[in-house]
């Protein structure tokens, strides 16, 4: 209901928006409205298979890759000389011919010199794609601009001119000193390495790089993950013997004991013991009888259900049961059922959608994923890329040829310049992207689209 009062109000809100006698009050409510639609699950409901699709919108460049969908009233407001200068600066990169006629921005500048500091920096980084921004308002900015704001500043054609004919070497410079992803990035870059998306050149710099997080990364690539067993599960058969009358009644370390033993009878009835720790070992033994597992697969403890996980004489209808499991808690068994021997293609294609990375990556080293499986994980880690604050995974969406064709189309906004250079001179960018790359206001941006544009027109001609 609320959705429906608000879409009937749109038409007045265009108005008011645009009205130079609308008080900023008015307005404000105006933009905390649009703040509100702008969250996708405003008008659709979600899911868990709708949120595994649209996973890519949660990362951090979500907020600047996508216009705003009620794009006549933000235009209202970029344009409106009322509108409060919180507001201006938060909507500038959407309209930013709108914002630069706005007559009240002289005023703002006078009254605060320093006034693009008060912008998100990733917001500024897209108003500065945009080739009209006067020379003298360039260079106000890189008074106070960060680096990244800087360099985009230098690059600009009002500010740098049109790149010469060394363009090419000139931006691969630039491009070759991305930084390579911190230790908080290890896991992405594992699943990059595993999938192949890395451009050759970028790949080379990673396997020279000596961080240690790095190196432990291309070591993970081509190596089965570590099983995390219990601290207690690496053991040998205990072959004492058990009394099957006494131990149940026997103290807690006598029944851990037994739990390691190969006496079926012995392991059926601490299948069912009061300590946790004693059902792991159960649940862990190969001499447990096959009928007893799916019985510890119900168990209301993780660790025991993880520990089974790692049991190799688990089936796969059981591991298939196991592997519905998507709760947060219960990630080391997914992962541990991502590496059994007795996994399915069908139990790694339900795990290629999985949540933790932690688990895809165990899932694209198994030689089982199948074709498809692969090509949803690759999509899906491209995706992520394409919406990751760190340059490199972000760059690596953009020149992927990969990279679904609709988040291509993203990267017009893209807040980086090396993300849309490499958007310019994906073959798989569609033509009219590669068209309005040559208006980028970067110079070897542009200049890589008008390239490529050429190249395509004489292909086709």
């Amino acid at each position: 209901m609320i959705n429906d009062a608000l879409s009937l109000d749109e038409q007045a809100m265009v108005h008011a928006a645009g009205d130079p006698a609308t008080a900023p009050e008015e307005l404000l409510r105006i933009a905390n409205y649009l703040e509100l639609v702008s969250d996708p699950d405003f008008e659709r409901p979600t899911s868990g298979t709708d949120f595994l699709r649209f996973v890519g919108r949660q990362g951090p460049l979500a907020v600047v890759l996508e216009p705003h969908p009620r794009t006549a009233i933000v235009a209202a407001l970029v344009a409106n000389p009322n509108t409060p200068q919180k507001t201006l600066l938060h909507f500038a990169a959407d309209f930013p011919e709108a914002f630069l006629a706005n007559p009240v921005l002289l005023l703002l500048l006078l009254e605060h010199p320093d006034l693009f500091r008060q912008m998100d920096e990733l917001r500024l980084l897209v108003f500065l794609r945009h080739p009209a921004i006067p020379a003298n308002l360039l260079n106000t900015i890189r008074g106070y601009a960060s680096p990244n704001v800087a360099q985009a500043i230098a690059y600009h054609i009002n500010v740098y001119g049109e790149a010469g004919a060394d363009w090419q070497a000139q931006a691969e410079a630039l491009l070759a000193q991305i930084p390579l992803p911190p230790v908080d990035g290890q896991e992405a870059l594992i699943e990059h390495l595993a999938l192949g998306t890395l451009p050759t050149w970028l790949e080379q710099r990673i396997r020279a790089s000596n961080e240690e997080h790095i190196q432990q990364a291309l070591l993970q690539t081509v190596t089965v993950l570590e099983d995390e067993v219990f601290a207690a599960m690496n053991y040998t058969v205990n072959s004492q013997p058990f009394d099957l009358a006494s131990i149940a009644m026997a103290d807690r370390e006598q029944r851990k004991l037994a739990a390691e033993s190969s006496d079926p009878e012995i392991l059926k009835l601490l299948a069912d013991d009061d300590d946790p720790s004693v059902r792991a070992r159960v649940a862990f033994n190969i001499h447990t009888p096959l009928e007893v597992l799916p019985r510890l697969e119900l168990d209301d403890v993780q660790p025991v259900r993880n520990a089974l996980a790692l049991n190799p004489n688990v089936s796969a209808e059981l591991l298939a049961t196991m592997a519905r499991d998507y709760s947060w808690s219960a990630l080391r068994m997914r992962k541990a059922i991502a590496q059994h021997p007795n996994v399915t293609p069908a139990i790694l294609a339900r795990l290629a959608t999985d949540e933790s990375i932690q688990v895809r990556n165990a899932v694209v080293r198994n030689p089982q994923t199948s074709v498809t499986a692969r090509q949803q994980l690759l999509d899906r880690a491209l995706t992520a890329a394409l919406y990751s604050a760190h340059p490199m995974f972000h760059f690596i969406a953009m020149a992927n040829p990969y990279t679904d064709p609709q988040h291509l189309g993203k990267g017009l906004r893209s807040p980086y310049w090396y993300g849309r250079y490499a958007l310019a001179l994906n073959p798989s960018s569609p033509l009219e992207i590669v068209s309005a790359l040559t208006n980028d206001a970067h110079c070897f941006v542009r200049r890589a689209a008008q390239s490529q544009l050429a190249q395509r027109v004489k292909e086709q001609a």
